[in-house]
């Protein structure tokens, strides 16, 4: 008699039914990536998505009965589940406003749905994970034509379609990148900073070239027999790395004098990087001063927070009174009628410690770290996807730091930890000095990392 062998069994999660809809979930995400930037007003600005994601949730659920929360999934979870508890307690202590103690702690609320919703769609599914990128940058483009914010009629590049044409050109580099056609990638990238040069959008300058350095071929490896760079699982490797993102930093400052010295940009913006550019503060403070503004508001109140939407007028003259002393003039009066007294913080970090709380922070600090360390996972491993995950995740990381949370942003800010839920997950040789500060100890068998969806998934 044959013998048979019978394969191994894997574990699925409604398998027959998940086979007949299984292209479903790729036309799921492709919705809600274009439904992300679009927003809508009750109470606050909501976005589309996040009035479509919590039906969508229940139906994910449905498929993933089985699935469990790895540590790391686990660790964020339960800190925003603190960092929300912070908040309410200190909008009871404040006594804030129904109407702004509503919108803070639905803020918090949607992006923990947003959070659950992608990673339940889109985790260890590469090839989702790039149609939701898409139509979230497609939608960008499209919300700037068709939902222009104040913000995008005043600067339609910086606040509108710049994003969304970066994460699309970078996206497509990703093609070649994967296929080793490493020239026609670097075409790509070095083709949209320098229209991003030309429309003085100098962040993004700085966020592109410490991509580029970190996952794009600059140096090879070795010539002949000559060793050049250190092997990828050594140390060493990660320090190049660091110190190639700390040599794209400064190539970032010499580009932004040389447009500037150079009649690139508009007499406007020439006159601006001048001043920040000269100032005692430095080129990064200077076009980010609210950080120290918001540094004092948490030293004030470190603990329990200011409330949801705090207001206080002393820190806006406190901001006016450093733009003025550092050359950067501003109209105190138009900037307390605009800002309806909210205390200015420009930082996801610090937005939530100013409002919520000590827990608020942590929750923001621990992402952090998470971030620096998918980062280094991405340097080394270099996935198919390398150069758009490196591009979202040097924005989040500068995005943590220097930007404001809300809006679209709770979206994006969802899909980059979704990413960084994978990346993390992912076992591979690595360098000690990148294993030793990885989260989690447990390291599982590695699989393709083209498409690691089962038939399965939504």
């Amino acid at each position: 008699m044959a013998r048979t062998t019978r394969r191994p069994s894997v574990r699925t999660y409604g398998a027959n039914w998940g086979q007949r809809i299984f292209p479903a979930g790729d036309i799921l995400a492709f919705v809600l990536g274009l439904s992300a930037s679009f927003n809508m007003h009750i109470i606050g600005s909501v976005q589309v998505i996040e009035m479509l994601l919590p039906p969508t949730l229940l139906l994910l659920f449905a498929v993933h009965t089985r699935e469990r929360l790895n540590p790391i999934q686990a660790r964020v979870i339960l800190l925003m589940l603190l960092w929300l508890a912070n908040q309410i307690l200190t909008d009871m202590y404040r006594g804030t406003a129904f109407v702004d103690w509503v919108r803070g702690d639905a803020g918090i609320v949607f992006f923990g749905v947003n959070l659950v919703s992608l990673m339940l769609l889109l985790q260890k599914n590469e090839r989702r994970k790039a149609i939701f990128i898409a139509a979230f940058a497609l939608s960008m483009l499209l919300q700037t034509k068709i939902q222009p914010s104040d913000q995008s009629w005043d600067d339609p590049w910086k606040f509108g379609y710049g994003w969304g044409a970066t994460i699309l050109t970078v996206l497509v580099s990703c093609y070649f990148f994967h296929r080793r056609q490493f020239v026609t990638a670097w075409i790509f990238v070095a083709g949209i900073i320098g229209v991003h040069l030309v429309e003085n959008y100098r962040s993004m300058v700085l966020i592109l070239l410490v991509m580029a350095a970190l996952v794009m071929p600059i140096v090879p490896d070795q010539i002949g027999r000559l060793k050049i760079l250190p092997r990828a699982g050594n140390s060493a490797r990660v320090y190049v790395l660091a110190a190639f993102a700390m040599a794209a930093g400064g190539a970032a400052i010499g580009l932004v004098h040389f447009a500037t010295s150079h009649g690139l940009i508009s007499a406007g913006q020439e006159a601006k990087n001048r001043t920040e550019l000269h100032s005692s503060l430095g080129p990064l403070l200077s076009g980010r001063p609210e950080i120290l503004v918001s540094s004092r508001a948490v030293l004030e109140s470190p603990i329990l927070g200011h409330g949801s939407w705090a207001k206080g007028y002393k820190y806006i003259e406190m901001l006016s009174d450093i733009e003025e002393r550092n050359g950067i003039h501003t109209a105190l009066g138009y900037t307390e009628e605009t800002s309806l007294g909210y205390i200015p913080t420009h930082s996801h970090l610090m937005g939530a410690w100013v409002s919520a709380g000590i827990l608020g922070g942590v929750f923001w600090m621990y992402v952090l770290s998470l971030s620096v360390k998918g980062l280094m996972r991405v340097s080394v491993l270099r996935p198919p996807l390398a150069p758009v995950y490196a591009l979202f995740l040097v924005e989040f990381i500068w995005s943590i730091l220097f930007s404001p949370f809300g809006g679209s942003q709770r979206i994006e800010s969802a899909l980059v930890i979704v990413i960084l839920f994978d990346l993390l997950d992912q076992p591979a040789v690595v360098p000690e000095v990148v294993r030793s500060w990885m989260p989690s100890r447990k390291w599982r068998r590695a699989s393709a990392w083209a498409d690691r969806s089962s038939p399965s998934q939504i």
